[in-house]
Formats: structure tokens, sequence, C-alpha cells
């Protein structure tokens, strides 16, 4: 059943910019979560992540520079980062599945599906890769989408196999060869530099590799700085891009200071774990550089280095099972969330609650996407006139009707639309209220309930959209506290029954200031 999907509709696309790039170019995603084919892409992606056992990828930075920090190179090796030059939108289809037959035994102990029907189920999900761009249909003719939760993994697949493959034909051994999605980072002898790009770049004309060389015996890779040194042994430095502006979490802002202090102690965790070329001067002064340009005050800063110095992190613990855990967020109101969340912690210990800052960025500039139709909208919340009586379109109703759907907006006024035809069709063959077909009409909605008693009519052309949530579960309380608030509704008031009683005074309170903001437009 999670497969299936009512509500889906055409991704759209959008660009990123590199800004680490010349030009600033962008970056194609398409937005797959409303894509037919978004759970399947999921469930395929699940299978195939689970069969693949890399011995070449990187599991974060942390992890990385244990590990490059006891590497000690033959002489008159030097350090390499190959990148794939548009890896998602470069992986040959044809390659895809040959990777899946040929690690088939692998993938099939975490599948009980049939090779035949699960080449079948990917191919699907490759070709499928459509989006929408102001009111155009396009199709990916090659590669895959960035944004399709399937993507990451066959590109993981294929470098896994590529990665195989080329070196077997080095004829020199790789002390390091690393990958990072599609960063690699290697050590080979300095004079065989080319050779190895050229072996990459010989694998398929479709993904072609560029090479970055260490210089004066440094390489930057994820946020380290590798550093070799003279008797070949690998240091590592905290690394930030040029482009990085320095800003975290400022600390004059409105989050919570738990969140704040987090993000100055996982600085500080980073900068003292990889700052092995360095001494402890050095790495105090990035850490102070760096949270002073965001306002963080001095003897804090010093309180959490010091705290670290004198507690060094240990083993973790054995973590209690997420399972028994309720994850919750909590809208960050200063003081007041605090105390919320230590009576929350000593009365439900089983329910954990994490501060949620509603005033984002992403709420102030407008969105890049391409904008989606209210009508192909699901998981809203929408309210529909009526202010015309049956065949007399000069009179004014005043009232409205609010209601709930999961799925698209255009099926649910379709609904509506198809009901109300019948309601006209049996009106004009003489049936009267008393009648059964029309008694039954009545029991649907209160729309229809309101069109038989009062002989009105709604006008679906005008319908609009009220609110809306991406967790299904929400509606229901949406649409009661609109129904409260909304004036002049047909809706029966044994719908909002249900909503606690907490949320009386905030929903007297915004009434007031609707009210109020519309007396003000109207005056």
């Amino acid at each position: 059943m999670r497969l299936k999907t009512y509500t889906a509709t055409a991704p759209r696309i959008y660009g990123a910019p590199k800004a680490h790039k010349d030009g600033l170019p962008l970056r194609p995603v398409v937005a797959c979560m409303t894509s037919p084919t978004y759970e399947l892409s999921k469930y395929v992606g699940a299978i195939l992540q689970s069969s693949i056992k890399s011995k070449y990828n990187v599991l974060d930075s942390f992890s990385f520079s244990e590990y490059i920090n006891n590497v000690q190179l033959p002489p008159d090796y030097v350090l390499v980062s190959l990148d794939v030059v548009s890896l998602f939108t470069c992986i040959p289809r044809e390659l895809v599945m040959q990777n899946v037959i040929s690690r088939w035994d692998e993938i099939k102990e975490n599948t009980n599906i049939n090779l035949d029907l699960f080449l079948e189920m990917t191919e699907f999900c490759i070709n499928c890769s459509y989006f929408q761009f102001k009111g155009q249909s396009y199709q990916q003719v090659f590669g895959t989408a960035m944004g399709n939760p399937l993507s990451p993994i066959i590109a993981d697949l294929v470098m896994e196999t590529l990665l195989d493959s080329v070196t077997k034909t080095i004829k020199f051994p790789i002390p390091v060869i690393k990958k990072y999605v599609d960063d690699l980072m290697l050590a080979i002898p300095k004079d065989e530099i080319e050779t190895v790009k050229n072996t990459f770049n010989q694998y398929h004309q479709k993904i072609q590799f560029t090479v970055e060389v260490e210089k004066d015996g440094k390489l930057p890779y994820l946020d380290l700085l590798l550093v070799r040194k003279p008797d070949q042994t690998i240091k590592t430095e905290w690394y930030a891009k040029p482009i990085a502006s320095g800003r975290f979490l400022n600390y004059l802002s409105a989050h919570s200071m738990m969140l704040k202090i987090n993000v100055a102690k996982n600085l500080i965790k980073r900068v003292t774990t990889f700052s092995t070329n360095v001494d402890e001067a050095t790495a105090k002064k990035i850490i102070h550089t760096q949270l002073r340009q965001n306002d963080y005050p001095k003897p804090l800063i010093n309180r959490l280095i010091n705290r670290r110095r004198e507690n060094p992190p240990a083993a973790a613990p054995p973590t209690e099972d997420e399972n028994t855990k309720t994850f919750r967020s909590i809208v960050n109101i200063g003081s007041l969330t605090h105390k919320i969340q230590r009576t929350l912690r000593s009365d439900y210990p089983e329910v954990v609650t994490c501060p949620q800052q509603r005033k984002t960025v992403r709420s102030i500039i407008p969105g890049v996407k391409d904008k989606l139709e209210e009508n192909q909208r699901s998981n809203v919340i929408y309210k529909i006139p009526c202010d015309v009586i049956y065949k007399i379109p000069c009179a004014d109703c005043g009232s409205s009707y609010v209601g709930m759907t999961s799925c698209r907006l255009k099926d649910r006024v379709s609904g509506h639309r198809s009901t109300i035809n019948k309601l006209t069709e049996l009106r004009e063959a003489g049936k009267d209220e008393t009648d059964q077909e029309i008694m039954r009409l009545r029991e649907k909605t209160a729309l229809l309930d309101h069109c038989i008693t009062n002989n009105h009519q709604f006008l679906l052309d005008r319908v609009e959209v009220l609110d809306s949530s991406h967790k299904k579960q929400n509606l229901a309380i949406l649409e009661s506290c609109h129904i409260l608030n909304t004036q002049h509704t047909v809706n029966k008031r044994t719908g909002t029954d249900n909503l606690s009683g907490t949320y009386a005074g905030v929903l007297h309170t915004v009434k007031t200031i609707q009210h109020t903001t519309h007396r003000r437009t109207v005056e």
C-alpha cells in the first residue's frame, strides 16, 4: 500500500546556484516528492543500498580524518582528487542495468523479487524522469534527475563498479583510494597523474573526470586540508572553501540557546579533531575567529573549549531504542519553550522535543520552484463561497463551506461538482426534499445539506486554499480551527467537538486580528 499514490503531480524543476564555480552555473534539481514513482524509487533504492558493501566509501569527515592520519605514502607518491562532471545526469542507464545483473547475487539476499521484475522496476523508475516548467512538460532522456531518491544509490553502484574495474587495469599500487559520492581521493605516483586521469575517462564516454593535484603538498578534501609531510605521512587541518562566508547561527538570533551552544560545540569538535597539523594555540585562534564573527561572547567560547579539553569525548554509551521514543517539534518562544520542555521531560520521559524556529530565511525569500497551480495541490484546507440562489444569480448568501482533502484539490472539487449536478438532475426531474435519493445526498456533506435546505448553489470555480500541511494527521485539527474562525460557515459544529479547549484563546486572538485587519482594509 505504501507504494501507491493518489495525489501525484508532475515534479517541478529549479536551479541551485553552484557558488564555488566560475560564472555561477545552476545545478538542475527536480523536486520528485510529488512524482508517482517517488515511493517506488525509494523502495528500489533501499534494496540496492543494503546490497552495496563498499571498501571505498567515506562515511564522514571524522572517520576519514582518523583513517588518513595513520597513512604513510610510498616515496614519490602524491595526493590527487578526481571529480565526475555532472554525475547524476551522465549515468548511462544501460550501465545501471549491467551493474544490477552483475551484482544480483548480493542484491537478491535483500529481496524476494526475481531478477526480471527487479530490472523492470529499476528501469521503470529511471525512465520515468520527467518534470514541468512553466506549464510545459519535459522528459529527461539521459541520466537521472538530482532530486530522485534513486539517483544517489545507482550513482554509488556505478562508481563502485567503475573503481573495481579501473583499479584492475592500473599497473602500479594505489595505497589510498576513497570516495565520497562522486569525489575521489587517491595517492598515486607523481609521474602517473595523466595516465590515471585518462584511464578513468576511458571507462565510459559519458562519465568524465576532472583532476586536482596537491599544491605545495596540500590538497582540500571534504572539510579537511590534507597536508603531506616530508616523511610522506599525512596530517590534516580544518578547512573552509574560499567562498565560505564564515556565517553560522548568530548568537544574537532568536533561536534557542541550546541550538546556539550545539553549533559552537560542533565547530570546536571539528576544528580540534581535524587540526593534527597545527598546535593547540592555532586551533584555538581559528575557533575564536569563526565564532566571534557570529557574535559569540569570548567567555562562552573559552568555557566551551576548556570543557572539551577537560572532558574529552569518550566512547558513546549504549543508546536506547529510538522506537521507544516519540519525537516532536515545538515552536521556539524564548524561555517559555525551555520551561515547557523541562516539564515534558519530567512528566513524559518517552517524548523528545526540539525547538523549531518558524521565522526562517525560506519564509522570507520567495520560492525558486515553479509554482504549483492551486487546483493541483493536496493536503489542503479550502473554502467554497455560496453567494447565488439556485437560478437567481443576483442574490447574495454570504455563507461558505470549509473542507479538507488529502487528494488533489481539483479531484475534491470535481467530486463536489458531481454530487451537485446529481442534485440538479433530481430537482429538474421534479424530486423534492422527501425523496430518498435527495435525503441520501443531504447526508454526504454540509455543503449539500445547505444546497438542499436553502435551495442555494456554491461557486465551485472560486475555491480558496486556506491552509495546508505535509502531515495528513494535522488536517482535521486545521479544518476545525478554520471552521471556528470563519464567519457564516455552513459546516456542522459537530466537526469541531473534538478540538481541545487549549486552542480557544489562540483562535480568539487570531480571529480578532483578522477582523481588525479586514475592517481597516475596508475603511
